[in-house]
């Protein structure tokens, strides 16, 4: 297996969920994203919304690892809005995945991985090893037969072509 990096954000613990059992499988380091000026409660969660559809990134604080030092980056977001969380673009738009091997995952309460996954891919530039979508209550449940497949496509290593697809866990064809 490639040295392995997860790096997600989680503001209910859902993603973070997912990424530790990710880490635990594949043998990664994890890192979450953390915003400069998080805010809690009501203000906290409007703000999120409007951030995930204004398309807007806010400031992160220094990450502990070096993207460049991994072979797989595998990144994780909430779904906000039908819309990817602004610090995981913010993520994102800092830190160039072109010639990278990477993959997405997400959780959400019912929908919005595929308009996720699109943008996250239009903002790497290339195609993700694998996509894994998850609702808040196949996280619950700790979905293992979609985290197991989303880790052998993982292990495949190569890279899907064309357009992101629905969420379902996808190796590459």
């Amino acid at each position: 297996m490639p040295k392995t990096l997860i790096v997600y954000h989680s503001r209910t613990g859902y993603t973070r969920r997912v990424a530790q059992a990710l880490a635990r499988r594949l043998a990664a380091d994890l890192e979450e994203i953390h915003i400069v000026q998080p805010l809690d409660g009501v203000p906290g969660y409007v703000m999120c919304a409007v951030e995930a559809i204004a398309g807007l990134a806010p400031a992160l604080r220094p990450a502990r690892r070096n993207p460049a030092a991994y072979d797989l980056i595998v990144i994780g977001t909430p779904v906000w809005f039908w819309s990817l969380s602004s610090p995981v673009r913010s993520w994102l738009e800092a830190n160039p995945l072109r010639g990278k091997q990477f993959a997405f995952f997400c959780t959400m309460g019912s929908a919005g991985s595929s308009c996720v996954f699109a943008t996250m891919q239009q903002l790497a530039g290339d195609n993700p090893v694998a996509t894994l979508a998850l609702t808040d209550a196949e996280v619950g449940a700790l979905a293992e037969a979609k985290l197991d497949s989303f880790v052998r496509a993982l292990r495949t290593g190569r890279k899907r072509s064309g357009a992101v697809g629905t969420g379902e866990a996808r190796a590459a064809a």
